[in-house]
């Protein structure tokens, strides 16, 4: 028993590194903590967004790795409101990496985003924005990973309000297609 038991875990460790290896599309699903948004006025928000996303990524020589991804913010539990607030978003972005191991993956997250802001009960804003990021990802399964990630996302101004920034936290899973 013990015997098969090692023979399994062995041969589905040896797969998930694999996934990476022959190129995939993948969905994944996560929660964030917005830490720190803020504008020249020093208004704040804090919040918890879902975010979705659909990607396809693969090795392309035996460490780097490159991805491409469209993400979906659908909503944002709003923790503290100071005035600035953001209700969903999308965007685009490329993930280059390396892979550290057979199972780990570490990237930089380059994109482009557009945020609906809403700094007033009376008006809303789309507002466009650029993405740099760092994260890892962790196979767990053959086709599940963990995924962790800072994104700084810079905006454009809009109606008075000067250069909104924005740091946010993500932890969420990926399913790899094989």
């Amino acid at each position: 028993m013990l015997k098969k038991l090692l023979i399994v875990s062995t041969a589905l460790t040896l797969s998930s590194g694999l996934a990476f290896a022959s190129g995939a599309p993948y969905i994944g699903a996560s929660l964030g903590e917005v830490t720190n948004t803020t504008d020249s006025l020093n208004r704040n928000f804090r919040g918890i967004p879902l975010s979705l996303n659909v990607g396809y990524g693969a090795l392309l020589s035996q460490n780097f790795y490159l991805g491409g991804e469209i993400i979906g913010t659908l909503g944002t539990l709003t923790l503290n409101n100071n005035g600035l607030k953001t209700t969903y978003g999308y965007g685009l972005s490329i993930l280059p990496g390396i892979m550290l191991g057979d199972h780990t993956l570490t990237y930089a997250r380059v994109g482009a985003v557009r945020t609906r802001f809403t700094p007033s009960a009376s008006s809303n804003h789309n507002v466009n924005g650029g993405q740099l990021g760092l994260g890892m990802q962790i196979g767990l399964t053959q086709n599940l990973d963990l995924r962790g990630e800072y994104v700084f996302t810079a905006y454009q101004s809009f109606s008075g309000i000067s250069t909104p920034r924005q740091d946010q936290f993500n932890l969420g899973l990926v399913y790899k297609f094989d």
